[in-house]
């Protein structure tokens, strides 16, 4: 809990490998440039218009607020942590004679981010990803999500993957109780371009993800109540924010829980 409420911090994280390009010091020298997950990642959400650290005299009416930003880019071929952004979710800008609706949860955007900056310095092979969302901040997606369903159905067969979906959250959540009824919200949400078929927790392994994960702290005393195999038609940033959106939001309609949840997505090995 924050001074002035529940935890508003979203931490999103990608993994994988990352190889850089061979151009990248050099021209990083000869240009004077010492850029990172952090510099990189708020240039591009200033470029998007998502997210701005300018200081103006009217409060800019950002998805988020940078908090911090990193990642490991060790190159061993190793799947690392490559970059994870924490931030806080401000209250939507209050805009006289309009009803006032809570704002979806940027995943994608920061992720588009995340994946930007990353593609700015090397080639990615992601992995999985994580994110660690406070649901009390979440608006309704329902509608949008199934919405935008048919754009991931519009992808190249050959590149269909399965993941390992968690979701971790404070045992007060009783998230494991409710897993039938999350399911099916789930496919609900996707309209038949995802399965979601039910794992027993304790035995979900994730190689896609580097640990330890950034939140961790923020995640303390946190238990992992869902465990899912998912069948997506392709593997993509775009696909990892999909997929956590519709489980945020599968849980939030569902279950009525306001705290914070740790969802994490991995590649399963063929």
């Amino acid at each position: 809990m924050s001074d002035t409420g529940p935890d508003p911090t979203l931490i999103v994280g990608l993994h994988g490998v990352l190889t850089r390009h061979p151009w990248i010091d050099r021209v990083s020298a000869e240009s004077d440039l010492d850029e990172d997950v952090f510099s990189l990642a708020v240039k591009r959400a200033s470029a998007y218009a998502w997210s701005s650290t300018a200081l103006t005299d009217k409060p800019a009416d950002n998805l988020w607020d940078h908090n911090d930003a990193d990642g490991d880019w060790t190159q061993d071929g190793q799947v690392r942590q490559l970059a994870w952004l924490q931030s806080s979710l401000p209250r939507p800008v209050n805009i006289p004679g309009r009803k006032q609706r809570a704002r979806r949860l940027p995943l994608l955007p920061v992720i588009t981010v995340l994946s930007d900056a990353l593609h700015r310095v090397g080639t990615v092979r992601l992995t999985g990803a994580h994110a660690l969302v406070p649901l009390h901040r979440a608006g309704d997606a329902q509608v949008e999500l199934a919405e935008v369903a048919d754009w991931f159905a519009l992808a190249d067969p050959s590149g269909a993957a399965s993941l390992t979906v968690t979701v971790s959250a404070l045992p007060s959540a009783h998230l494991a109780k409710r897993s039938a009824e999350i399911r099916e919200a789930a496919l609900d949400r996707t309209y038949g371009h995802m399965t979601v078929e039910p794992l027993r927790p304790a035995g979900a392994k994730t190689p896609g993800l580097a640990l330890p994960l950034a939140g961790v702290v923020q995640a303390e005393g946190f238990r992992r109540g869902l465990a899912f195999r998912c069948g997506v038609p392709e593997w993509s940033t775009d696909v990892a924010a999909w997929a956590m959106e519709v489980f945020a939001d599968s849980i939030r309609s569902t279950t009525g829980y306001s705290g914070q949840i740790l969802v994490t997505l991995s590649t399963t090995p063929a």
